[in-house]
């Protein structure tokens, strides 16, 4: 800084000018425009200082006024505050307590159980779960003494309690059903199985459903009326491979019932409730599944008889069939088969020699007969015998039997002898054709008289019998050797 009076630099800090003595004055010349702008920076200082010495004064007046007025309702926050410190204690406490009461009676129960006294070591467990109604562990080691001491239902009975209360975690209960699933699997019980999910919509109980119970099966067609027969298909569709069982009788099927392999065939003309059933790996089953299937036919279809009517010269049998459920009968009478009265055919007929007339007809169970279905046969095997040799072997047949001396026809006892004359064929039904030969007596002077006696030869074999008449009129065979 320079001295305005002689322009010397003069030293920083000094007041005088050391050459001429001159004071040194540091304001400046006064300037109005200046001083204005200074004094209104000076007054909005002033008013800043003021605006925060204000704000910091309301904010203590603030604080001074809550904590007076705190200060005034002391008492009730002390009292509130001690009586949640008192609250929380207590819940510890009771906490600690009951932790400690549980523990007690699960150890004298453990203890009960290893020294061989296990009736005790229930007892305990159920008192402890009368003072811990909420402590699980006790519930299940409770099942498990029930278990080990052959009380099933009870075991299944402590398990409830806490299937049916709210005071469980969901862990809890599943564990619980769980648990009652083995009791009831193991002991054979699975209906109650399916029963403990029956009534239930808790989704802890519908997912154990899904896992332990099995879908229904499915049957098609559902059920109806059909005019001849239906074929009915039961299957799952859910791809499991849970086994199938049906009854066709009105029954519940059970694992005892038929396993279902094939289709099942309705044929008969009826009324069949179906009824089926999936029984899964644990052998639960599922809900039964029925339909009622009606069948209704006219009569029973025509049986079939294999050989037709017609000349038949060698050994036949007759073959009849008929659908399955029918039984045939036949007759051979010319009346018209019925099951009291005909002949129930059972494997095949040896055709009659000669000529036969059969009348067959197909029932079903309820009785009702088809039409019925006639044939007419004709059996004659190939002539071997002549009547020369028919008459031959009718007078050596008698000789051998004594009843002629020789082959002259001589009759012991008596003069002149027997001839022996062959008259006709005829048919004898169901015996085939013979050779009818009289029999006469000539005497000494040559006089032939009748004997009455006929006999039959057969044409094919030369079998002789005696012939005769039966009650309506019809030829007979009568063995000569039984004369």
């Amino acid at each position: 800084m320079k001295c305005p009076n002689c322009g010397l630099e003069i030293p920083e800090g000094h007041m005088y000018c050391d050459s001429c003595g001159t004071e040194i004055n540091f304001v400046p010349d006064f300037e109005p425009e200046v001083e204005n702008e200074i004094n209104a920076t000076l007054s909005g200082v002033a008013e800043e200082l003021n605006k925060e010495e204000r704000l910091k004064r309301e904010n203590k007046e603030k604080r001074i006024a809550f904590l007076k007025n705190l200060y005034g309702r002391r008492f009730i926050f002390y009292v509130v505050f001690a009586a949640v410190l008192l609250i929380v204690a207590g819940i510890f406490v009771y906490g600690l307590l009951n932790q400690g009461s549980a523990a007690k009676y699960m150890k004298e129960a453990e203890a009960a159980r290893n020294a061989g006294n296990l009736d005790a070591a229930i007892e305990y467990l159920v008192k402890g779960n009368a003072e811990n109604p909420t402590n699980s562990d006790i519930i299940f080691r409770l099942s498990d003494y029930y278990l080990e001491n052959g009380e099933n239902d009870k075991a299944v009975e402590a398990l409830q309690l806490i299937i049916n209360s709210a005071a469980f975690t969901e862990d809890k209960i599943n564990n619980a059903y769980e648990s009652i699933i083995s009791i009831y699997s193991q002991s054979g019980e699975s209906d109650k199985i399916a029963a403990l999910f029956s009534e239930s919509t808790d989704p802890v109980v519908m997912a154990l459903k899904d896992k332990y119970v099995p879908h229904s099966p499915v049957m098609a067609p559902a059920g109806g009326t059909f005019d001849d027969s239906v074929s009915v298909s039961v299957f799952m569709n859910d791809g499991s491979s849970d086994k199938i069982y049906y009854t066709v009788n009105g029954q519940d099927p059970d694992a005892e019932s038929i396993a279902y392999e094939n289709e099942i065939i309705l044929d008969i003309e009826g009324e069949y409730v179906v009824k089926t059933v999936a029984i899964n790996d644990y052998g639960i089953a599922s809900a039964v599944i029925e339909n009622k299937f009606v069948i209704e036919r006219g009569k029973p279809k025509d049986p079939d008889i294999l050989e037709a009517s017609g000349e038949y010269n060698q050994n036949t049998r007759i073959v009849a069939v008929c659908d399955a459920g029918l039984t045939i009968f036949y007759t051979t009478d010319g009346s018209d088969p019925t099951m009291e009265e005909g002949i129930q055919y059972v494997s095949p007929i040896t055709m009659p020699v000669g000529t036969s007339h059969f009348k067959f007809a197909a029932f079903d169970a309820e009785g009702n007969s088809s039409d019925i279905v006639e044939r007419d046969y004709h059996l004659i095997y190939t002539r071997l015998v002549s009547t020369e040799q028919a008459v031959n072997m009718l007078v050596n047949t008698l000789v051998r039997l004594d009843i002629l001396l020789d082959a002259g026809g001589k009759v012991r006892g008596q003069e002149g002898h027997n001839e022996y004359i062959y008259t006709s064929d005829i048919e004898i039904e169901g015996a085939g054709e013979y050779y009818m030969v009289v029999e006469n007596h000539v005497l000494n002077d040559g006089t032939t008289v009748p004997t009455g006696l006929i006999y039959a030869v057969n044409t094919h074999d030369g079998t002789v019998n005696r012939l005769g008449y039966d009650s309506s009129g019809k030829y007979t065979l009568i063995t000569i050797s039984n004369r």
